[in-house]
């Protein structure tokens, strides 16, 4: 029995035999195989360690090399997470419609776009790195090669010096300088002889005014010039002025532009197109579009005059959307220029305008206008029929 069992092992162990010698070869060469990657990648992680370049945490991962950076790496659960956008601090979800946008909001303050609010896509919507693997990446003249080819290429190795995803020109603030001005902005009504009505000018009077700025070397802006100084593109002239008319009477045309032909000054008037041509008390189209010809700006005054603030917001909406559509369908001019009936707004009056483009809204409130004020509530100095002209010309200084 002892001889049989011997002479088997004996014959199992020479079967076994080269199957064994095949199997160490390959121990050997998995051993070398390994040990020439771990040295690799030491060698990678010592250069990031003594690279000034070299991000902080380099070199400091526990139990391994050096992670390669891959522009989309799976992750659990069926995401992806891009790492050029983790290194450059932008925010996923932020470049495509599917997967959300980031909604300038207009700052209230200075008339820019810094407030910026982000609105999420659905459950539905692909992944930000899923969205941005077909799109261009900005600065880069190309666009990124489909997912397919990314999983067959080889990853690229780990180095120090491996670019950052560049942010995008406008994700950078740009600093504005605010222009410097501050300009009289003149609130005239109904021009005629209505000694006990402090909303109606003498027209004499109005000659008096207008001959003292001729006098004293002021310039009337148009609405053009006055958008041209807010914006920066031209300097305020040392005595500039912005005369303004509200309502759009009859005697605007009669008694107003012709004093201020005279004089070769520009103003604008802000009528209400439901109201032209009332009982004659209010200015007709054609007056309106001759008023245009000669130099005059037409903006809107709400549809018919009403106190806004007390409206809801459908009933704002007409209001403000109809006056401006009928006014560009009479004299074709566009509207970047409101004016507050009574001065009366609130939130939805401030929104409504801002749907529709319009840029500018003068109120009631008194003062000089500045670069300080908001857009949309810009302050006026009212001229009353009742004044001296010393009281005139003391409003004129600031």
């Amino acid at each position: 029995m002892v001889g049989l069992v011997g002479n088997r092992k004996s014959r199992l162990q020479q079967s076994f035999a080269p199957l064994l010698a095949a199997a160490a070869l390959l121990c050997v060469g998995c051993t070398s195989e390994n040990r020439g990657t771990l040295n690799l990648a030491a060698d990678r992680a010592q250069e990031e360690r003594s690279s000034p370049a070299a991000p902080p945490n380099a070199g400091k991962e526990q139990g391994g090399p050096t992670p390669t950076l891959v522009p989309n790496t799976s992750v659990p659960g069926g995401r992806s997470m891009d790492t050029s956008s983790a290194h450059s601090g932008e925010a996923h979800g932020g470049r495509d419609g599917n997967a959300g946008h980031i909604a300038a909001i207009p700052n209230a303050e200075s008339g820019s776009e810094a407030a910026h609010t982000v609105k999420t896509s659905s459950d539905n919507a692909p992944s930000a790195a899923e969205a941005n693997s077909s799109r261009p990446v900005a600065g880069s003249g190309s666009g990124a090669a489909p997912q397919a080819a990314a999983d067959q290429a080889p990853a690229p190795a780990a180095s120090a010096t491996a670019p950052q995803a560049a942010a995008p020109p406008d994700a950078v603030a740009k600093p504005t300088k605010k222009p410097k001005f501050s300009i009289p902005v003149l609130n005239y009504h109904s021009i005629g002889v209505e000694p006990d009505n402090n909303a109606v000018l003498d027209p004499k009077k109005l000659d008096e005014q207008m001959a003292y700025l001729a006098k004293e070397g002021y310039t009337t802006l148009t609405l053009r010039q006055f958008i041209d100084i807010w914006d920066g593109n031209a300097e305020a002239p040392a005595k500039a002025v912005l005369l303004t008319f509200d309502d759009g009477y009859t005697d605007n045309y009669t008694e107003a532009m012709p004093i201020l032909k005279k004089y070769g000054f520009r103003a604008t008037m802000f009528v209400s197109p439901g109201m032209t041509g009332q009982d004659g008390y209010f200015a007709e189209w054609d007056q309106i579009r001759e008023m245009r010809d000669n130099g005059w700006d037409i903006q809107p005054h709400g549809m018919t005059h009403p106190y806004l603030h007390k409206m809801t917001l459908e009933q704002q909406r007409f209001e403000i959307t109809e006056s401006i559509k009928q006014l560009k369908e009479q004299t074709g001019i566009d509207t970047l220029v409101f004016c507050y009936p009574y001065g009366m707004r609130n939130k939805d009056t401030l929104k409504l305008l801002e749907e529709q483009k319009v840029r500018f809204a003068f109120t009631i409130d008194q003062g000089f206008t500045e670069p300080t004020q908001q857009p949309l509530q810009l302050k006026r100095i009212f001229v009353g029929g009742k004044e001296s002209m010393a009281t005139f010309m003391k409003k004129l200084k600031p």
